[in-house]
C-alpha cells in the first residue's frame, strides 16, 4: 500500500493495527460528533457532554496503546505518546481536568490525526467508520 502524499509512506498494516485504527477514528468521530458547534463557554457548563467527550478520547488513548511499534514509527509525526497519555491523564485525574484544554484538543488537534488515519481506512474495502455505533467493532 502507498500513498501519494507527499512525506507519508503508508506502510502494510497487520489486522491488529487495523482493528485499532478503526476503533480509534470512530472514537474521535464521537468526540467531534458529542462536541458538535458547542463553543467552549457551552462545553464548560454541560458535564454531560463533557463527560462524553472525556470518555471518547479516552477510548482513543486506550486504542493508541494497542497500536504495534511499527505503526506508530511508520507515523513519526503524529504524537502517539502524547495521545496515550491523555488518556491515563483523563482515567487518573478527571477530578482535576483542564476541559478548556479537553476542547481544544478535540477542536484543533483530532483533526490532524484524523487525516493521518484517513487513508488507512481508505485502503481497507468494506471498512465503515459509522458514528453512531461506538461499541459495533467490526472484525476485520
Amino acid at each position: 500500500m502507498n500513498d501519494d502524499r507527499e512525506g507519508h509512506g503508508m506502510g502494510i498494516v497487520g489486522e491488529r493495527d487495523m482493528m485499532h485504527i478503526v476503533a480509534i477514528m470512530r472514537a474521535m468521530k464521537d468526540a467531534q460528533r458529542f462536541l458538535g458547534d458547542m463553543s467552549l463557554e457551552e462545553f464548560h457548563d454541560d458535564d454531560k457532554t463533557q463527560n462524553a467527550v472525556a470518555m471518547a478520547v479516552a477510548r482513543v488513548g486506550e486504542h493508541v496503546k494497542g497500536l504495534s511499534r511499527g505503526f506508530r514509527e511508520s507515523e513519526p509525526e503524529t504524537e502517539w505518546k502524547a495521545i496515550a497519555g491523555t488518556r491515563d491523564w483523563i482515567v487518573h485525574d478527571y477530578d482535576e481536568l483542564d476541559f478548556g484544554r479537553l476542547y481544544h484538543a478535540v477542536k484543533r488537534e483530532l483533526p490532524a490525526v484524523i487525516d493521518v488515519l484517513q487513508p488507512y481506512i481508505d485502503s481497507q474495502k468494506g471498512i465503515v467508520v459509522r458514528d453512531a455505533a461506538p461499541f459495533d467493532v467490526p472484525m476485520i
